[in-house]
């Protein structure tokens, strides 16, 4: 519907007859069908008495089908931007529909005026070679489709256009009218436009010939708005100023005095070199009067009487023919008799009835045709960060794409550091860009986003696009701030929060301290369907914005057969890195920071050890700048020798060590609006007790052996959870039930049948 949105076809050309086709739906018989109006987001907003059209109105390009036969209609395939709808356009499964209005900015001088212009028009003309139906409104606009694409005959339905419904109206109110030879002056009518193609120099040169001939005024009534660079160049032309001869204007005038005028009228004149479909000569049939039109394609297959007919440079013959409508009241009424089977053919119900009824034999074609196809699992694309890029959207794709290879094959578009490590059925399909939207393979193209630089580009191309959206973190101030720059960021905010914003304060939101915005609201808009990965993240959003996403699951990233689980395993792992085998063994995952409740732990080793339970705390991660502050509270309470960190527990294989090798975990990480640690769950995934934040057990949806922490706790709060999971010393093996009751729900496989169920691509 971007022609209704665009002000400069709203109510006339393409626009007008988009709008009267859809006017008809309604009377045809797919009125039951249910009606999508496409709209770019990016244009002019769509007037109401359009969006009224259709059942529902979407800025989504990029939309799940959700099965049977769908039907994609392009209002304006060769006046707007292609790329927009360009999934649509190539998406086999659907019936592809497309209206055209004619190939003038190609077989006219003047509209393509660069090489980009022309090179962006033969582009366009390339693409629509893809859709099933056209519907030029021409015979002409078909013929120049053939030669320009080949495209089949019984592939091109021609419509014609829709005259206003506001001239039969108008035409029809007006009683007995005297005739025009009546008149005084008698007067011809043209109308013509600022475009020179229209031609309305041979109309003035006619005119005033004969008006030269008679000596007397003969008028020549132009409706249509001229510059005041073309008026003036007119009234040159016909030798007088404005309002002081025989060449009258009539700019933007109302329905009703273009009737008027056209029904007083000796002829109209349609002189254009160049149409699609010529409204003029159609108008002027309904509102009653003969019209000599010019011979260019479009107006010749309208009219065939020989005497109606000039060519568009012969000023003289079209002045003897305007002179012999003058002289012979009965040739008028010849021509009117013989044009008027124009006017009932092009009703807007007329046109709109043939449109629909070709469509609807295309359905009823399409569903008595049995298509043979060997079955093949859907397609996927992925528009996502991918491994070595380090993000855990990164990570999740790649897991996805692995763990979901008997539900679907996948392609990775990524602007990842290449080469990437691509497993099973799945390619590296190159970086993020408009691509996978040409692709005609994929049932669905998913974009994967979160809240660091490297989903810049993802973005980028999912707000222009939208469609399937899996949102990792629901916050999205980084991608703003990388895409908007700091200065535009600033301004950004305080529209959306109604208040100025300083950039000390824009600093704190980049890390995390609680923006007053997720800044999710433009992904809301786009994403069909949204997906998040929790229950809490569900709840926030909706609470904010009131939109419920899909819930795929949790993960974690680390997994573990049995044998690692053992016993055995987890003693050799302690004896590897020197921890005595009674030792109680506590280990803290994540990067080693204030927010991760250091001094709590520090301070309940102490406690443990006072109470003595040989407690021993290990913070495995990147410790930074924080490892002199372990170093000294430990020494503060006397237990540095039974608190580690450092760069020996910074890297990924310690982090599985001491998954393996741990008696026990505190995550006092809180989740970060609905992002539970990837820490907590692969503790989890281990079987391993471990002690967390209320709100971060829930987000996981943590199973009986996460202890849950209060949201004001002590060190000592911390030492008593520690000290009942002491008391247990159960075996690894006594959570097995609940850890592998986890893991059939948070599992890689598990998310990938969940995306398969919310995309319907099963």
């Amino acid at each position: 519907m971007r022609c209704l949105q665009d002000r400069d076809f709203q109510r006339r050309g393409i626009g007008y007859h988009t709008a009267s086709l859809l006017r008809g739906r309604k009377r045809s018989q797919l009125s039951d069908w249910k009606t999508v109006g496409l709209v770019d987001p990016g244009m002019s907003t769509l007037p109401l008495e359009f969006s009224s059209l259709v059942d529902k109105i979407s800025s989504l390009p990029n939309p799940l089908s959700g099965g049977g036969l769908n039907i994609f209609i392009d209002g304006s395939p060769m006046t707007h931007d292609p790329s927009f709808n360009i999934r649509l356009q190539s998406d086999p499964g659907l019936l592809r529909v497309a209206v055209l209005y004619d190939f003038i900015p190609l077989d006219w001088p003047g509209y393509l005026p660069t090489v980009p212009d022309r090179i962006g028009y033969l582009a366009k003309l390339a693409r629509i070679k893809y859709f099933d139906l056209f519907f030029p409104i021409s015979e002409y606009t078909a013929g120049r489709l053939s030669d320009l694409l080949g495209i089949s005959r019984n592939r091109l339905n021609v419509t014609g256009a829709c005259v206003r419904r506001s001239l039969y109206e108008l035409r029809a109110s007006l009683s007995a009218l005297p005739s025009p030879y009546e008149r005084n002056p008698q007067y011809f009518v043209t109308l013509g436009g600022d475009d020179r193609r229209k031609n309305t120099e041979v109309a003035i040169r006619a005119v005033q010939r004969l008006s030269l001939l008679y000596s007397r005024l003969i008028p020549l009534k132009v409706i249509g708005f001229y510059c005041d660079a073309y008026k003036l160049d007119l009234l040159r032309l016909a030798g007088h100023a404005e309002g002081y001869g025989f060449l009258e204007f009539y700019p933007r005038i109302p329905d009703e005095e273009i009737v008027s005028l056209h029904a007083g009228a000796i002829a109209a004149i349609a002189p254009s070199r160049i149409e699609g479909f010529s409204l003029p000569v159609a108008e002027a049939a309904v509102c009653g009067c003969p019209v000599l039109a010019s011979t260019c394609a479009a107006q010749v297959e309208l009219i065939d009487q020989p005497e109606a007919l000039f060519q568009p440079d012969d000023s003289i013959g079209l002045s003897g023919k305007l002179d012999a409508l003058l002289l012979n009241p009965a040739l008028r009424a010849s021509l009117v008799a013989s044009q008027a089977h124009l006017g009932p053919k092009f009703r807007e119900d007329a046109v709109a009835a043939r449109f629909w009824n070709a469509i609807e034999l295309a359905v009823e074609s399409r569903r008595g045709v049995a298509v043979a196809t060997m079955p093949r699992k859907p397609r996927l694309a992925f528009l996502s960060p991918y491994p070595s890029d380090s993000s855990p959207a990164a990570f999740y794709t790649a897991m996805t794409m692995k763990a979901g290879s008997q539900l679907f094959d996948s392609d990775i578009y990524s602007d990842s550091a290449r080469p990437l490590t691509i497993e099973g059925n799945a390619a590296d399909c190159g970086p993020i860009t408009p691509a996978p939207f040409l692709d005609r393979r994929y049932e669905a193209i998913v974009s994967v986003l979160g809240n660091c630089s490297s989903h810049k580009r993802v973005f980028e191309v999912f707000e222009r696009f939208g469609g399937p959206c899996i949102l990792h973190d629901v916050r999205l101030t980084q991608i703003y701030f990388e895409l908007l720059g700091p200065a535009e960021f600033i301004k950004f905010a305080r529209g959306l929060i109604g208040r100025p914003v300083s950039m000390e304060e824009v600093h704190s939101w980049l890390d995390d301290h609680n923006p007053p915005s997720l800044f999710t609201d433009r992904v809301i808009k786009r994403a069909s369907p949204l997906m998040v990965h929790n229950l809490a993240q569900q709840t926030l959003l909706k609470d904010r914005y009131g939109v419920e996403p899909h819930v795929l699951t949790f993960c974690p990233s680390e997994l573990f057969d049995r044998e690692e689980l053992a016993e055995k395993a987890r003693q050799a792992v302690r004896e590897r890195y020197g921890i005595a085998a009674n030792a109680f063994l506590v280990a803290s995952f994540a990067q080693v920071a204030r927010t991760n409740a250091i001094d709590s732990c520090v301070l309940a080793i102490d406690l443990l050890r006072s109470w003595g339970i040989p407690a021993e705390l290990h913070f495995v991660g990147n410790s930074r700048s924080y490892k002199s502050e372990v170093d000294r509270i430990s020494a503060l309470y006397d237990i540095a020798g039974h608190v580690h960190c450092g760069d020996r527990y910074s890297d990924d294989t310690a982090f599985r060590d001491f998954l393996i090798a741990s008696d026990a975990a505190v995550q006092l990480q809180a989740t970060v609006f609905g992002q539970p640690p990837l820490a907590l769950t692969n503790c989890i995934s281990a079987g391993l007790p471990v002690m967390a934040n209320s709100d971060a057990a829930e987000a996981c949806d943590g199973p009986g052996f996460v202890f849950r922490a209060p949201l004001q706790f002590s060190p000592l709060h911390v030492a008593e959870q520690l000290a009942l999971i002491w008391e247990a010393r159960a075996e690894r093996a006594s959570y097995a039930e609940e850890r592998a009751a986890y893991l059939q729900t948070h599992s890689f496989s598990y998310y990938g049948t969940r995306l398969v169920e919310i995309l319907g691509i099963a």
